[in-house]
């Protein structure tokens, strides 16, 4: 009887043991869900490198458009005054050619290309960061309204420290009709180094909206199209959906724009 009976006990005793090492193996739910927050946080310093090149090549392609805004916004229309030399970018694109030569497009160039890496690395490493930051700890997810936040919050970063100081430059060089060098010695000579922060809040309305419109279209885009908000796309699908982010913050926050041009033009007493 007794070996009948320790053999009916010893498959019991394996079993348990069995489901005590099943149990041991498996990961409960708040250690599953903190490897997939890790797992789709990433790392800001990637993002912030790939920035800094990007913002390199796209400066580099949209200068001569970037330099006839510039033109356009701070024309002042003055009662019975000269009329503008020009009023449209084809217009302003033959008019400077004639004037001053192909490659007065390209004045102002140098500030912003220099501070366009810098930029562009602020801009996307911020972004990681606040995401990683805003992020659920459990899921690993974030909220549409949270990747807009992210956004914003970048976009701040980048104009307290990049943007406000490079588009205050950038603007009075094309004013002045000035080269980095002399450029720079003159606003600092008539006002200061402050002057080189005319238009900080201005520039942070519009950046912040700029960023935050920009992240949350693509999250948008991403959404729709793999039901994923942080989904990898296709090149050619991210190109398209880059257009369509950069289309729609333009038009979001062009009104900002134009003013903060004109409070860091060399005619921004004007408006003061």
């Amino acid at each position: 009887k007794s070996g009948k009976e320790g053999d009916r006990r010893q498959p019991q005793k394996k079993i348990e043991v069995l489901s005590e090492r099943g149990t041991a193996n498996k990961p409960n739910s708040e250690q599953k869900g903190a490897d997939r927050a890790r797992a789709m946080s990433k790392d800001p310093r990637i993002s912030l490198t790939a920035g800094c090149i990007a913002g390199a090549v796209e400066c580099c392609c949209t200068w001569p458009m970037e330099y006839i805004k510039t033109q356009l916004q701070t024309f002042r229309k003055v009662h019975g005054g000269p009329p503008p030399p020009f009023t449209s970018i084809g217009g302003g694109l033959v008019y400077t050619v004639r004037k001053t030569g192909f490659l007065s497009l390209y004045n102002g160039l140098a500030p912003v290309l220099l501070f366009s890496v810098p930029k562009a690395g602020i801009r996307f490493g911020a972004n990681t960061y606040f995401k990683n930051l805003f992020r659920d700890k459990v899921s690993g997810k974030i909220t549409m309204l949270k990747s807009f936040f992210a956004g914003v919050c970048a976009g701040v970063c980048e104009a307290t420290f990049a943007v406000t100081p490079q588009e205050t430059i950038k603007t009075k060089l094309i004013n002045l009709n000035m080269g980095m060098t002399s450029g720079v010695a003159h606003i600092v000579k008539h006002e200061g180094l402050g002057g080189l922060y005319n238009g900080l809040f201005s520039t942070c309305l519009k950046q912040a909206g700029n960023q935050g419109s920009r992240f949350f279209f693509m999250a948008q885009v991403r959404q729709f199209m793999t039901g994923d908000a942080e989904a990898k796309l296709p090149k050619h699908v991210t190109f398209v959906g880059g257009l369509g982010a950069g289309l729609f913050s333009v038009l979001t926050t062009s009104p900002f724009d134009v003013v903060k041009t004109r409070m860091q033009s060399t005619e921004a007493k004007h408006y003061k």
